[in-house]
């Protein structure tokens, strides 16, 4: 009787989310997105257990009903967001561009010539498009990138000038977050040092993030023009190396 109840209980949250995630709108897609990807600890867990009864039954020559093999079965599907962790069997978080809204249009952030390391709609040009709130983001560089240099001073986007790409308020900041050595990972955080911008036109938020240590020169509850001088760019947080990542985020205030 157990695994028939459990049964129904994997089959109904997986039929249930993955409808949800395609057909709802807003807060209510992203939460079940990320419950998506909790409930995949879960069903490695039960497909553990199950892998285990099944084999005890066997070496005990104990009959192994149809249900056992659909829990195994449906626990595999459960699990498979588990894999997008080590990026294995990943997509896109389901969200259409031309349906987004609000939009925001704002300029390049940088002054200088620059190249897109990551960004785009898919998953092939953007590893950001499985986050939610990253769906779009961008991973911006200037040449020398990708050099394998331990030197910060040898990639071209280090200590770049970063302008506001659009006109609104500074509502967060972070600049205490040292600069690490490319290839590093002893982060502080994802983000380092960053600027949320609340834009005057939308009211939604742009993120700036890995910025240079102690290069900020705005405050929180400061208005900015669109081109003014906000800070440098970096190697803090959750870095490779120097690049200056932007994303558009919704009406959900960034904490």
């Amino acid at each position: 009787m157990w695994k028939k109840f459990l049964l129904v209980i994997i089959v109904s949250f997986l039929i249930i989310s993955w409808i949800l995630v395609y057909v709802a709108n807003g807060v209510t897609s992203v939460f079940v997105w990320w419950s998506i990807q909790a409930f995949s600890f879960i069903s490695v867990f039960l497909l553990v257990g199950s892998v285990i009864i099944f084999f005890w039954k066997g070496i005990f020559r104990k009959r192994i009903d149809r249900t056992l093999f659909l829990i195994i079965l449906f626990s595999i599907i459960g699990a498979w967001p588990v894999g997008w962790f080590a990026n294995i069997g990943r997509i896109a978080y389901p969200a259409d561009i031309q349906s987004m809204s609000p939009k925001a249009v704002v300029r390049v952030p940088l002054n200088e010539r620059a190249l897109i390391g990551w960004g785009g709609d898919q998953l092939e040009t953007n590893y950001h498009v499985i986050k939610p709130n990253e769906r779009w983001a961008y991973d911006i560089l200037i040449p020398p990138a990708e050099v394998k240099s331990s030197k910060l001073e040898d990639y071209g986007i280090y200590g770049a000038k970063v302008m506001a790409p659009a006109s609104g308020t500074v509502v967060s900041i972070n600049n205490d977050e040292k600069d690490l050595i490319p290839g590093l990972d002893d982060f502080q955080s994802m983000a380092g040092n960053y600027i949320y911008l609340r834009i005057d036109e939308t009211e939604t938020f742009l993120i700036l993030a890995h910025l240079k240590k102690g290069s900020i020169k705005v405050r929180e509850g400061q208005r900015v023009n669109e081109g003014e001088f906000l800070a440098q760019v970096g190697n803090s947080g959750s870095s490779s190396e120097p690049h200056l990542h932007i994303h558009h985020q919704g009406k959900i205030r960034p904490r």
